[in-house]
């Protein structure tokens, strides 16, 4: 049995991927990273907003122990007190993201009696259109009842 030597034709097939396979792998894998990166642009988003979330609830817990502790038990029923400058001094702390506030941040406290309702709002970080009204505004709220 004699063995022949493979003909040219055949080498030629079994040569490896062609130019057009190779480019189509290429475009594969780099839909796959720019899956990738747009995952990891909205992680980050969604990790900064539970950011500012909980920067606008700890704000507002602040405030609220404030009043509890300077109404209770009440000084004089049906008004809730501040002691003097500090919804100034707390609006500013809101309103500066250097100092645990937040972007664009304005407080409000609004008294009725015995109840107090307190407004956090903020335009996230990012958002191209800030304070305007197709921009994106969050808000943080919570009421305080003094008995």
């Amino acid at each position: 049995m004699t063995r022949t030597a493979p003909t040219f034709h055949r080498l030629r097939k079994s040569a490896g991927m062609s130019l057009i396979e190779v480019l189509a792998a290429v475009l594969l894998v780099s839909f796959g990273i720019l899956g990738l990166l747009s995952l990891l642009g909205k992680s980050t988003q969604a990790t900064v907003s539970g950011d500012d979330n909980q920067r606008a609830a700890m704000l507002a817990s602040e405030m609220a122990s404030i009043l509890w502790v300077n109404n209770s038990p009440p000084t004089s029923p049906g008004a809730l007190t501040l002691p003097a400058g500090y919804l100034a001094a707390w609006q500013a702390r809101v309103a500066d993201p250097t100092k645990a506030g937040l972007p664009t941040g304005v407080g409000t406290v609004t008294f009725a009696g015995q109840s107090a309702h307190i407004l956090i709002q903020w335009t996230p970080v990012g958002d191209a259109k800030l304070n305007s009204a197709s921009g994106t505004l969050r808000q943080y709220m919570t009421d305080v009842v003094i008995p």
